[in-house]
């Protein structure tokens, strides 16, 4: 790796953060948080984290992973594989490799103690922790947990006591990650007591938090002895000075040693033993230089011993879309969330109403009979366009009187005050206006001073069409709301089933009534929501036993599928692609001692083969252009 320079890009199960290595850390990048749901997230994440530094610095790149991308076997899942493929092409980035988190931390603490140690690693992320049991170096036991809310120390307390172990648990705590001083504080003050006055630990733990640029050193220290192991150089004998004999604590005797003389004794004839005698042929001093010759025959074939091939065979995935009756049970095969929701809504009402105030005036009322009238209020009064006016108090109309000298008959006349039948700025009649009471022909009236009052103008009104349409507004807004707030907890270790989310015990909360003056409508809507979801290792157990249940599933690759699973009344459909399974040793051992030119026509029989790739450590002396003789020396490598 030249100059030692690498990207180390550490990624967690929702963030990631990349930083410049040169034998120490040169430059940190941002710490960006990614969504497991959007393919894109995570690109995007280690971009942004990247552009914060000199992304031009150098090609080769790192990789820190979450422990639950890898499998049992040492290999990445498909899914996540497929992830760092399109990062490595999309920013141009030379992949040196790749290595979990907790393997990464291990493998460094236990160089740098003289005895392997034994603890427990809690990394924390931005919504979830891992827990890592270390025994005597090695990683036995692995949990995730997530971060609903706030983090606390009895969740863990509870999740290390339910460990099956057949050791005590060992009394040493190493907090690494995104973690607050107030957590190291609060593990650290813990009294380690569990259900029943059981022990956690068999002594209150040592606790050890490891900040980001601390935990970025083991990582670097980890990768560069894995890329460059360490030379084992011999130290060179130092001078060594001379001392005395006494000084050493021996006393110097001069006085002579004494000899002890050895006696001949008399030897013992044995009968004497003949060897066969070997005639070799005699070879001439001149000619030792033709034995080199004799091997040449052999020197094309040697190379085929000790080379070593790395084939790289790439393979079309094969497509699946197959349903299942399967009953899921938050008891047995899946795991439920419950949740309480609410939305608010709004919309302009849309019924119109006729609004105003009635016209108002006195009258003069006249009577032309030779008897008084006494007049209740609501004596209705027209105007010739038949506009109605009604009088607000009670009256006494006197009588008409007559002057028989004069010949002049003076009405009784009596004045009252009238309010308009109806709203509207029509009813303000001008003064000496002339009215009728049509119940009454001996009843004359008009009007004493112009009307006032009358108004009308139209305004919006809430009508029952528009509480229904709201209400099916605020269901879908809530559903959609629902839909980003379950998107927001997927990530690698669940997978949530959209499908099965149910609404129970809605409640309504109109702010106008039916029929009241009001330009906008709002609805608040509040739901219990529930939901579905397969955590990492439900989805694994699933996924597998699906996998053996079909005859076009068993002949792919489950650990290289990339899955979709959808579940409505006991169906459960999975969706995906995957490799076809190919038999690795069978292949070797056909592949072993076949000539390279032969290598397509033996692919060939490959299921979802296209393409091979053949690198040869030794092919400049590889005279017979053939794969080695040892099938071990082959290797292959399965891409897509």
């Amino acid at each position: 790796m030249q100059d030692s320079l690498y990207w180390l890009t550490s990624i967690t199960a929702d963030s990631a953060r990349v930083t410049l290595v040169n034998h120490d850390v040169s430059s940190q990048g941002q710490e960006i948080a990614w969504d497991s749901t959007d393919s894109n997230s995570l690109l995007k994440a280690i971009d942004t984290s990247l552009s914060s530094q000199n992304s031009e610095a150098t090609s080769n790149c790192a990789f820190i992973i979450p422990p639950t991308w890898v499998s049992d076997d040492g290999k990445i899942f498909g899914e996540m594989l497929s992830k760092l493929k399109i990062i490595c092409q999309s920013l141009k980035l030379k992949p040196l490799g790749f290595i979990s988190f907790d393997d990464a931390f291990v493998e460094s603490y236990n160089n740098n103690d003289s005895f392997p140690s034994s603890y427990i690693l809690v990394n924390f992320s931005l919504k979830h922790y891992q827990i890592s049991l270390v025994y005597l170096g090695v990683i036995k036991k692995r949990i995730t947990l997530d971060l609903d809310q706030d983090f606390l120390v009895s969740s863990l307390q509870n999740t290390l006591a339910n460990i099956e172990f057949e050791s005590s648990l060992p009394p040493k705590i190493i907090i690494t990650g995104t973690y607050s001083s107030q957590i190291v504080e609060d593990i650290g003050n813990f009294n380690w007591l569990s259900k029943n006055n059981v022990e956690t630990f068999l002594h209150l733990p040592d606790v050890e938090a490891i900040d980001m640029s601390a935990l970025d050193k083991i990582y670097i220290d980890t990768i560069q002895k894995q890329i460059t192991p360490p030379e084992v150089v011999s130290k060179p004998i130092e001078n060594i000075e001379q001392v005395e004999a006494d000084a050493l604590g021996f006393s110097p005797d001069d006085s002579p040693v004494e000899v002890v003389e050895i006696k001949k004794t008399t030897p013992v004839n044995l009968p004497p033993i003949k060897l066969p005698q070997i005639s070799l042929p005699k070879i001439h001093f001149n000619y030792y230089w033709l034995l080199p010759l004799t091997l040449l025959p052999f020197l094309p074939v040697l190379p085929l011993f000790f080379a070593k091939a790395d084939i790289t065979i790439y393979q079309n995935q094969t497509q699946f879309n197959e349903t299942f009756n399967v009953n899921l049970d938050p008891k047995t095969n899946v795991s439920q969330k419950t949740f309480d929701l609410s939305v608010g809504v709004s919309t302009p009402s849309t019924g119109k109403k006729e609004v105003g105030e009635k016209a108002k005036g006195e009258v003069v009322i006249y009577n032309k009979s030779d008897r008084s009238v006494s007049i209740n209020k609501g004596l209705i009064i027209t105007d010739v366009s038949g506009k109605k006016f009604e009088t607000t108090n009670n009256i006494l109309l006197p009588a008409s009187t007559y002057n028989l000298d004069t010949g002049v008959i003076n009405m009784g006349q009596v004045k009252a005050t009238v309010v308009a039948g109806d709203i509207g700025p029509e009813s303000n009649l001008p003064a000496n206006t002339s009215l009728t009471v049509k119940t009454d022909n001996n009843l004359l009236a008009k009007t004493s001073v112009q009307f006032a009052g009358g108004t009308r103008e139209q305004v919006a009104v809430i009508t029952q069409t528009d509480r229904n349409n709201l209400t099916e507004t605020a269901k879908q807004q809530l559903k959609n709301k629902a839909i980003d707030d379950i998107n927001s907890q997927k990530s690698t270790q669940n997978s949530i089933l959209e499908s099965t989310m149910t609404f129970e015990n809605q409640k309504s909360n109109f702010n106008r009534e039916v029929g009241e003056v009001a330009d906008i409508l709002t609805l608040n809507l509040s739901s219990k929501v529930s939901f579905l979801y397969f955590d990492y290792q439900q989805k694994q157990n699933m996924v597998a036993n699906l996998f053996s249940q079909k005859e076009i599933l068993v002949k792919l690759d489950k650990n290289s599928a990339v899955t979709t699973l959808n579940y409505t009344a006991g169906k459960l459909t999975m969706a995906g692609s995957a490799n076809p399974v190919i038999n690795i040793n069978e292949l070797k051992s056909k592949l072993a001692k076949s000539k390279e030119s032969d290598l397509k026509v033996i692919l060939n029989n490959v299921p979802g083969y296209y393409q091979y790739k053949l690198s040869n450590t030794l092919w400049f002396l590889n005279l017979l252009g053939r794969l080695p003789v040892n099938p071990n020396s082959i290797y292959i490598i399965i891409k897509n």
